[in-house]
């Protein structure tokens, strides 16, 4: 829809610098955030009670790469937001921003 109505030709493509595991932490806990870090298809195994305390598994499948993708979409939300509150845009449109909860 972005490219049939020509709203690409309106919009900037913003590259936020990735956020820290300790930013991540202060919306999320340590353990998950750890979660996010060892998890992947070749241990999930052993990590069964933690896939179901998290709510990982089927609607948030878990991929090699798991941690830095919600590193990068947390830094995409987070960078949005910072130049929302520094009237830098008006709207901010983070595509993937919490896909993964």
């Amino acid at each position: 829809l972005v490219v049939n109505y020509g709203l690409y030709r309106e919009m900037e493509v913003f590259r936020p610098k990735p956020v820290s595991r300790d930013q991540m932490t202060r919306f999320h806990s340590d353990d998950y955030i750890n979660f996010l870090r060892i998890i992947n298809p070749d241990n999930m195994s052993e990590y069964l009670r933690h896939l179901q305390r998290f709510n990982v598994g089927e609607d948030c499948p878990v991929f090699d790469g798991l941690f830095e993708f919600c590193q990068l979409y947390t830094s995409g939300s987070i960078g949005g937001a910072v130049r929302l509150n520094k009237a830098q845009n008006d709207i901010v449109i983070n595509w993937a921003g919490g896909l993964h909860h």
